[in-house]
């Protein structure tokens, strides 16, 4: 008899260690996939209450159209999306009320890993309205370029064309395309875009 108990004692020590292994087992589940995004303005201080809206490519993210998941960051300027799927996201940070907004296409390199934690940080600029509208004396059509890029083909009298740009110098040129003798005339204006307030820039 007294023999067989300490048997009985390691018998019933392995019955225990052999259930509480299959429970951790069963009751082991995968760490939550967590994608936190970070915004700043440009001296670096944390910028509450962005809509940090994602995307699945860089055409939705130019068009604003198809978004795929939205939040507003926290007082610490951070929001964290958890367990979306693992891939590449377009992402618009944008804060109406303060006027800052990313205007460059962030992404990430490399689909978002499951089960970790993946952290961006972004630089948002300030902006502005910038409204380019054609005052022709003598009613002429205008081909409008901003930054050296065509933005209107021919932007006619009376019309206007409305931008949201970032807070700094910017140049707006017109080249007249019909009422010239010689030679059309092209007009390159300088403009300085200040934050969350409009700036008119008129083609006489």
């Amino acid at each position: 008899m007294k023999l067989f108990k300490p048997f009985l004692r390691i018998f019933v020590f392995l019955i225990v260690l052999s259930i509480i292994s299959s429970c951790a087992k069963h009751n082991t589940t995968p760490a939550p996939t967590y994608f936190s995004i970070y915004c700043v303005d440009d001296l670096n201080n944390p910028l509450q209450g962005v809509t940090v809206n994602l995307f699945n490519d860089s055409t939705d993210w130019a068009r604003v159209t198809n978004i795929i998941y939205t939040a507003k960051t926290n007082d610490s300027g951070r929001v964290t999306f958890v367990n979306i799927p693992a891939q590449v996201y377009y992402f618009q940070c944008i804060d109406t009320a303060n006027c800052y907004q990313n205007f460059t296409g962030y992404y990430n390199l490399n689909p978002v890993p499951k089960n970790e934690v993946t952290n961006v940080s972004l630089t948002l600029s300030g902006y502005g309205s910038l409204s380019i509208m054609n005052t022709s004396a003598a009613k002429n059509p205008y081909l409008i370029k901003l930054n050296g890029k065509t933005i209107s083909s021919s932007l006619g009298y009376g019309q206007s064309i409305i931008k949201r740009m970032p807070i700094g110098g910017c140049t707006v040129e017109a080249i007249q395309l019909k009422g010239f003798i010689n030679a059309p005339a092209d007009i390159v204006y300088g403009v300085n875009i200040t934050q969350c307030q409009p700036t008119v820039q008129n083609i006489p």
